[in-house]
C-alpha cells in the first residue's frame, strides 16, 4: 500500500504524463504529420531546456559533466515507487540500464495514447542526454515499453573522451584536469510538487509555442481542445483517486495532486519566469484547463 505523500507524487506523474498525451493526440489526430512534426520539436526543445538547466547547476557547483553526474546528481524529480529498473553500469563515460515498469508508458496504454507515448521517448530522452554533454554524447534507445511487443526501455548513453573536442575533455572528465578537488556536493532531497509544477510549465510551454510558431490558429486551436480534453479526464481521476483514499475531493486535495495551481495567477512566480511570453501559455492554461477543471469539480479557480 502506498501512503498519501507517495499517491500524491504518483498523481502529479500521471496528470503531467496526460497533458502530454491529451495535447500531442489532439495535435496528430486533427493535424496529421503537421502536428506530428510540431510535438516532436517541442519535446526536443523541452529536451534541450532540461538540459541546460542540469548542466547550469552541475558547472556552478565545480561537477564534471558526463554520464554519471547526469543520472545521479541534483535530480529534478523524485523517484516514482512504481517505477522498476535494471542499472547495469553507471561510470563518468555511460550508463547503460533497462526500464522493467514505467509508470508514464502504462498510463499512456491506458488512455490510448501509447504512440504519442512513443514519441516522447523517442525526442526527449536523446535530445535531453545529448545536449547535457555539449552534444557530444551518443544514445542508443533501442527499446521501449510505449513500443508494441517491447519488454523494456533499453537504455544506452555514452560520452567517450574520444569524440570530445581537447577544451573540453577537463571539463567532462577528471582524469584530464591535474589538478582539479572532487568538490562535496550537498544534493538536497527533491519536492515532487515543485519538480512537477516547474517541468510541466515548461512541456506545455514548448507544446503551446511550437504548435502557434508551425501551426497557426490550427495549432492554437488543437492545443485548446486537448487541454479541455485533459481537464475532463482529471476531474474523472480525481474523482475515483479521491474516493479510493476515502478523502475529501477539495481544493487541498487538488492542490496536492495537481501540478499546476487551479488559479495559475496565484502560483510562485518563479515556474512561469521564462515560460509566459507572447504565447500566453499561462493563460491558455488557465482558460482551457484550470477553470474548466474547477467547474467540473465545484471548485473555486
Amino acid at each position: 500500500m502506498f501512503d498519501y505523500e507517495q499517491k500524491c507524487l504518483m498523481y502529479l506523474s500521471d496528470a503531467y504524463t496526460l497533458m502530454y498525451g491529451f495535447i500531442g493526440k489532439k495535435l496528430v489526430d486533427k493535424l496529421g504529420i503537421r502536428g506530428e512534426d510540431a510535438l516532436r520539436e517541442a519535446s526536443r526543445q523541452f529536451g534541450y531546456d532540461r538540459a541546460e538547466t542540469s548542466r547550469k547547476k552541475h558547472l556552478a557547483v565545480n561537477a564534471k559533466i558526463n554520464m554519471l553526474n547526469l543520472f545521479t546528481l541534483f535530480h529534478d524529480l523524485p523517484g516514482d515507487p512504481r517505477f522498476r529498473r535494471e542499472l547495469q553500469e553507471i561510470n563518468p563515460q555511460e550508463r547503460v540500464s533497462h526500464t522493467l515498469i514505467c509508470p508514464m508508458a502504462d498510463i499512456w496504454e491506458k488512455y490510448g495514447q501509447r504512440e504519442i507515448g512513443r514519441i516522447y521517448c523517442e525526442e526527449f530522452h536523446p535530445a535531453c542526454y545529448q545536449h547535457y554533454a555539449f552534444d557530444m554524447s551518443q544514445v542508443n534507445l533501442s527499446k521501449t515499453l510505449t513500443q508494441e511487443g517491447d519488454e523494456y526501455c533499453d537504455f544506452n548513453v555514452i560520452l567517450r573522451p574520444e569524440r570530445i573536442p581537447d577544451e573540453l575533455k577537463p571539463v567532462c572528465f577528471a582524469e584530464y584536469d591535474p589538478f582539479y578537488v572532487q568538490p562535496e556536493i550537498e544534493d538536497p532531497p527533491v519536492d515532487g510538487k515543485t519538480g512537477f509544477a516547474t517541468l510541466s510549465v515548461k512541456l506545455v510551454y514548448y507544446m503551446l509555442r511550437q504548435a502557434a510558431k508551425d501551426l497557426g490558429d490550427e495549432g492554437i486551436q488543437a492545443c485548446r481542445e486537448g487541454l479541455g480534453e485533459w481537464a475532463q479526464a482529471m476531474a474523472e481521476f480525481y474523482q475515483q483517486t479521491a474516493e479510493e483514499s476515502q478523502v475529501p475531493l477539495d481544493s487541498k486535495y487538488i492542490k496536492d495532486n495537481l501540478p499546476f495551481d487551479l488559479a495559475t495567477a496565484a502560483e510562485d512566480g518563479a515556474f512561469w519566469q521564462n515560460y509566459d511570453d507572447e504565447y500566453h501559455v499561462k493563460d491558455e492554461v488557465q482558460k482551457y484547463f484550470c477553470d474548466p477543471l474547477a467547474a467540473k469539480l465545484g471548485l473555486k479557480p
